[in-house]
């Protein structure tokens, strides 16, 4: 029988959540402690009497990534990835699985691909005997794949990390009232697995976006420039995230308000707070959740926002942009829109987009906190709990998806092609992922990383994922 080692190139950053993914997985295998290696640091005995497990990453080591690329050569594309699994390079009765990232999510994306596709899709994995041969080399169509979510409702930040790591998710917006207090730490266990943290707050937004205009005249919206600024510095400045995500009074059915264009209101706001911001600030991420239903007729305003700000677009019209996934009726004015929308400023549009049709927050026990919070710290016995409350809905959302996918593939297809560049924002909010990971979302995720494939393939992909509770 032979035995296996776990080799590595580099051990941090997301490529060490990589090996730790990868050690995890065929150590519950064996029936024996699984060593775990520097690569540079194995002997020869150790390459020759063991099968290796070896993870790399191809811009931090090219020596080792040049010495596997006739394995597999890896894509040239961030987050690209190659595997191979077959004979060993240094012995003809031992094997090796090589998983090379172009960078260090590559890498971590590659070991989660590993275990969803090949040893825990397979039953005829056994690693006390020969594995079949196996070769995949992928990255990711849609750059940046996100999930948007209020921060009270993460009830284990860990676990939801986690679940958005093996759903290849690489960045969260964590909209709350008062920055958590324990921001750093969630901050920092997101960037352990390759996911940056884009905090959100207020720019004049409200559950009462209607009355919010209402009362603007020239001395509250000075007023309320002040208190953004000062948010920003007081609050979020000091912790380490990377960015910051907002909305302001756009959350409305009409364009006109007591008199007041709506689109020529925000547009002013968002180019003076973002560029006091970025004039102190100037790496600062700023992302503008704008609603279309306030100035989808009014784009020639819009169009004058910063360029340096990425607009957000939410409720764009049909699925894949409404919370009901069975309303797809005018789906073809939607796409129309986004095709607009997807290169206002120009070709260089920074586009984003916020895909509903999961679960969301319940607004009628929603309330306000005034008061900083643990962000994610609720007990197991609290969050099976709630799980268990969810999985209706999850049942009803998975029903739609199955039935409409097609629509959300075909627009975020179309996403890719119009700006290589776009941010895509899952809402998934109260909804779970830090327990379990439901159809829909693996879905959605599968389409995020190939929106160009068959639809019927990428469901099949989603049924057969070992981590989807279904």
């Amino acid at each position: 029988m032979s035995r296996w080692i776990v080799a590595y190139d580099n051990y941090d950053c997301a490529e060490k959540a990589g090996v730790n993914f990868i050690y995890r997985e065929i150590s519950s295998r064996v029936g024996y402690v699984l060593p775990v290696k520097f690569f540079l640091a194995l002997t020869e005995k150790d390459k020759t009497e063991n099968s290796i497990v070896f993870v790399c990453t191809s811009d931090k080591n090219a020596d080792t990534a040049r010495f596997f690329a006739d394995l597999q050569p890896v894509p040239d594309k961030d987050e690209g990835y190659s595997i191979s699994v077959g004979k060993s390079a240094f012995s003809a009765d031992r094997q090796m699985i090589v998983i090379a990232g172009k960078d260090d999510r590559g890498a971590l994306y590659g070991c989660v691909d590993l275990v969803k596709e090949y040893i825990g899709a397979r039953v005829d994995i056994d690693f006390d005997s020969t594995l079949p041969e196996w070769k995949k080399r992928a990255f990711p169509k849609i750059k940046t794949r996100a999930v948007w979510t209020w921060g009270h409702v993460i009830y284990d930040y860990r676990g939801f990390f986690e679940n958005m790591a093996k759903l290849k998710m690489n960045e969260i917006v964590i909209w709350n009232d008062v920055a958590p207090l324990n921001a750093d730490e969630v901050v920092g266990y997101a960037h352990s697995l390759g996911i940056k943290v884009i905090w959100g707050f207020a720019w004049g937004w409200t559950t009462k976006c209607r009355e919010a205009i209402e009362n603007l005249d020239n001395a509250s919206l000075l007023s309320l420039k002040k208190q953004i600024i000062s948010t920003y510095e007081n609050e979020y400045a000091s912790i380490n995230g990377d960015g910051i995500y907002f909305q302001s009074f756009t959350e409305l059915g009409s364009e006109i308000v007591d008199g007041k264009c709506v689109a020529e209101i925000v547009t002013e706001l968002v180019n003076d707070v973002s560029g006091t911001l970025l004039k102190k600030y100037p790496s600062l991420e700023i992302q503008f959740g704008l609603h279309a239903t306030s100035v989808a007729e009014r784009l020639d305003i819009i169009k004058k926002v910063d360029s340096r700000v990425r607009i957000v677009w939410e409720d764009q019209g049909a699925f894949p942009f409404s919370y009901d996934a069975e309303k797809v009726e005018n789906y073809e004015k939607t796409l129309d829109f986004v095709k607009k929308t997807a290169v206002l400023r120009g070709v260089n549009e920074r586009f984003g987009a916020v895909i509903k049709g999961m679960l969301n927050l319940d607004w009628t026990t929603f309330e306000h906190f005034a008061s900083p919070f643990l962000l994610g710290e609720k007990s197991a016995d609290f969050i099976a709990r709630r799980a268990d409350e969810k999985r209706e809905k999850w049942r009803a959302a998975t029903l739609s998806w199955q039935k409409n996918a097609e629509y959300a593939r075909r627009m975020i297809d179309e996403i890719s092609t119009l700006d290589s560049d776009a941010v895509i924002e899952a809402l998934i909010e109260d909804a779970m992922l830090e327990h379990e990971i439901c159809f829909p979302a693996a879905l959605l995720s599968e389409i995020l990383w190939s929106p160009d494939e068959n639809i019927d393939l990428l469901i099949e992909k989603a049924r057969k994922n070992p981590f989807v509770k279904v």
